[in-house]
C-alpha cells in the first residue's frame, strides 16, 4: 500500500512540475516574460529575458528608440515594469535595482512613476537606483507637468542628502545636475539652498556646482543668492570661494542683474559687507599672508561688483566704473601715483571692466581716458599681488581701440638709458600695438623691432615679425582680413582677429566669418575670436550663441574648453542680452 501510495506521490510531483513548466513563458515571448514580473520565483529570469529581448531590437535599430521594433516593446514591457517596482522595491532590492537600471535603457517617459519612486532611496540600500533615475530623467521628454513632479521628488531627495560618503556626493552631484538640465525655475530653490549651505558634510565644490546649474536656468529669483555668494567661501578654506561661478551665473541671467550689482557697488548690500569681513579675517589666518596686504572688506565687495558689472557689459555700468577709476582721496591730485592698495585695485579693476562693455562710438573717448588714466597712475614697479601695468596694456589690446596704438608705440621704444627701461611694458606694448595696427601705423613698430638689439625682448617681438608682411597685404581691406581667419599660421590668425574687430563692427558679414572660427583647437585663437566678436556683435549673434553652447557639450572635460570655457560663458551670455534672448 506505502509502494503504491508513494507512485501516486511522484506521479503527481511529475505531473505539477510538467503543469508549471508548461505555464511558463517562452524565453522570447516579451508579453509572456512581462506577464511573468509578478511571480517573486521567476521576476530575476523575467527582467533578464526582457533586458536581452529589448537589447537586441535597439540593436537591430541601430539605438533608434523610437524605431518600431523597440518602441513596441517598450509599450508591452514598460507598464509592467513600472507596476513591479512601485509594488516589490521595498523587498525586493536586487530585482527592482534592475528594473530601475533596465527602464533607464529604455528612456521612456511612461516610467516617470518608477524613476519618481526610486527617488525615496535608502541609505546603505537603493541609492545606485536614484543615482540612476536622476540621470536619466535629465534625458527624458517630459512635459511640463511631469517635469513638475520629477524637481519635486529630486528636490525631496536632495534635501535628505546629509552625509559625507563618497555616495552622498554622487547623489548630490547627479540630483544637483539634473535639476539643472531641467532649465525649470522651479528648480531654482532647491539649488539656492545647496549653494548657500556650509557645512563640513557639503564638500564645497558641491556648492560650485550649484552655482553652476543656477546660471543654466537665469531664474532672476536666484539674483540674492547668486550676489550673496560671490563673497561666500569653503569652511576653513578662504583660498576656496564661489565668485567665478556665481558671476557667471549672474552674467548669464543677464540684465536682472545690473541694479543689485550696481546697489552692492555702491556699498548699499549690507549682507555682501559681513561676508567679506568674515573672508578678510579668514584670508588673515592663511599661512604666510601679510595681514597689510589683505584688502578691507569695502575693496573685496566693489572689487567683486566691479568685475560682475565689466562682464555683464551693460552702457549703464559706464558710469560708475569711470568714477571708480576717477576717484582720488581729499589732498590727493589727480594724476599721482597711487599709494593705496585698495584704491589701486578698484581703479585697475574698473579699468579693466570698461573693456568688456558694449559701448556706443561716443564712450570711447571718456572709457579710453579712464583707461590711461588708472596706467598713468599704477605704481612702474611690479609687486606680487598687486595689479601692474602689463595687464593694463593687454587690456588695451582688447579694447579693439586704434587710437591707443600711439601710446602703445611709444610704451614699446626702447630708452637711451638701460635703466629707463621696463622691458615687461615694451613687450605687451608692442604686443598690443601690433595686434591693433594698421599698414600706416605699423611703420614705427618696425622701425622699433628693427633697432631693438638681440635678446629676450627681442626674441618675444620676433614672434609678432610676420604681421608686418601681412598688415601691406591686407591694410584696410575687410574682406582681406576675413580671409586671414583661417590662416595656418596662428599668429596671423589672431592679428586677422583684431581686424576684422576694427573694420567689421556691426557688418553681418564679419560677425559670421568670426562665428564660423569659434571652433579653433588653438586656445589663443579661440580666445581671440571671442574677444573680436563680443566687440563686433553690436546687437549680438544668436548663431554665435549656438555655436559656444555646441562646443561646450562636445568639449565638456577637454583642454581646449577648459581654457577657453570662462571666457566663451561670458560672451556667450553677453552676446544673449544684446538680442533679448
Amino acid at each position: 500500500m506505502r509502494a503504491k501510495q508513494s507512485q501516486i506521490w511522484s506521479l503527481l510531483a511529475v505531473l505539477a512540475i510538467a503543469f508549471t513548466f508548461g505555464c511558463h513563458a517562452e524565453p522570447d515571448d516579451l508579453a509572456g516574460q512581462s506577464g511573468e514580473l509578478t511571480d517573486p520565483v521567476r521576476r530575476a529570469n523575467a527582467i533578464a529575458n526582457v533586458s536581452r529581448l529589448y537589447s537586441g531590437a535597439l540593436e537591430r535599430a541601430s539605438g533608434d528608440r523610437s524605431a518600431a521594433e523597440p518602441h513596441g516593446m517598450a509599450d508591452i514591457a514598460v507598464p509592467r515594469l513600472n507596476d513591479c517596482y512601485i509594488a516589490n522595491s521595498s523587498v525586493d532590492i536586487v530585482n527592482s535595482a534592475n528594473i530601475i537600471t533596465l527602464l533607464a535603457d529604455m528612456r521612456d517617459p511612461r516610467a516617470l512613476p518608477a524613476f519618481i519612486a526610486s527617488l525615496s532611496w535608502q541609505p546603505e540600500v537603493s541609492e545606485e537606483p536614484a543615482i540612476a533615475s536622476a540621470r536619466t530623467l535629465r534625458e527624458l521628454p517630459l512635459d511640463e507637468a511631469q517635469k513638475g513632479q520629477a524637481i519635486t521628488a529630486i528636490a525631496a531627495s536632495l534635501a535628505r542628502v546629509s552625509g559625507a560618503r563618497g555616495v552622498d556626493n554622487r547623489l548630490r552631484i547627479e540630483f544637483i545636475r539634473t535639476l539643472g538640465a531641467f532649465r525649470d525655475n522651479r528648480a531654482t530653490p532647491a539649488l539656492i539652498e545647496v549653494l548657500l549651505r556650509q557645512t563640513e558634510n557639503q564638500n564645497f565644490l558641491i556648492n560650485r556646482l550649484a552655482a553652476e546649474q543656477l546660471g543654466l536656468i537665469a531664474d532672476p529669483a536666484a539674483i540674492p543668492a547668486l550676489v550673496k555668494a560671490l563673497y561666500l567661501f569653503a569652511p576653513g578654506n578662504a583660498n576656496m570661494r564661489l565668485n567665478d561661478v556665481a558671476e557667471q551665473a549672474l552674467v548669464r541671467i543677464g540684465r536682472p542683474a545690473l541694479q543689485p550689482l550696481l546697489d552692492t557697488l555702491a556699498g548699499n548690500n549690507v549682507e555682501a559687507t559681513q561676508i567679506a569681513t568674515q573672508l578678510v579675517a579668514a584670508i588673515r589666518q592663511l599661512p604666510g599672508v601679510d595681514p597689510a596686504a589683505v584688502p578691507t572688506p569695502e575693496v573685496i565687495v566693489k572689487n567683486e561688483a566691479l568685475h560682475a558689472l565689466g562682464q555683464l557689459g551693460f552702457r549703464e555700468a559706464i558710469d560708475p566704473l569711470l568714477a571708480t577709476v576717477n576717484q582720488v582721496d581729499e589732498g590727493e591730485r589727480a594724476d599721482a601715483i597711487e599709494t593705496d592698495l585698495g584704491d589701486e585695485q578698484l581703479m585697475v579693476g574698473a579699468a579693466i571692466s570698461l573693456v568688456s562693455i558694449n559701448r556706443e562710438e561716443g564712450d570711447t573717448q571718456r572709457m579710453r581716458d579712464a583707461i590711461l588714466t588708472a596706467y598713468n597712475r599704477l605704481t612702474p614697479e611690479i609687486h606680487p599681488r598687486r595689479p601692474n601695468r602689463p595687464q593694463l596694456l593687454v587690456a588695451m589690446g582688447h579694447f579693439h581701440d586704434s587710437a591707443l596704438v600711439p601710446f602703445l608705440t611709444a610704451r614699446a621704444i626702447r630708452a637711451a638709458r638701460p635703466a629707463d627701461n621696463d622691458d615687461n611694458v615694451r613687450f605687451y606694448a608692442f604686443m598690443s600695438a601690433m595686434l591693433l595696427a594698421n599698414a600706416t601705423e605699423a611703420a614705427p613698430l618696425q622701425a622699433i623691432y628693427t633697432a631693438e638689439p638681440e635678446g629676450d625682448v627681442r626674441d618675444g617681438m620676433g614672434d609678432y615679425e610676420s604681421l608686418f608682411a601681412v598688415m601691406t597685404e591686407c591694410t584696410a581691406d575687410l574682406g582681406c582680413w576675413t580671409g586671414k581667419l583661417t590662416d595656418a599660421n596662428q599668429m596671423i590668425a589672431r592679428k586677422a582677429c583684431y581686424m576684422v574687430a576694427r573694420y567689421g563692427r556691426g557688418n553681418a558679414d564679419a560677425v559670421t566669418a568670426l562665428v564660423e572660427q569659434l571652433g579653433s583647437q588653438t586656445a589663443e585663437t579661440r580666445n581671440e575670436v571671442l574677444y573680436a566678436l563680443d566687440f563686433a556683435a553690436t546687437s549680438g549673434s544668436p548663431a554665435a550663441v549656438a555655436r559656444i553652447t555646441e562646443l561646450r557639450d562636445a568639449e565638456q572635460g577637454r583642454s581646449i574648453w577648459t581654457q577657453t570655457e570662462s571666457l566663451a560663458l561670458s560672451v556667450q551670455a553677453r552676446l544673449s542680452s544684446r538680442t533679448g534672448s
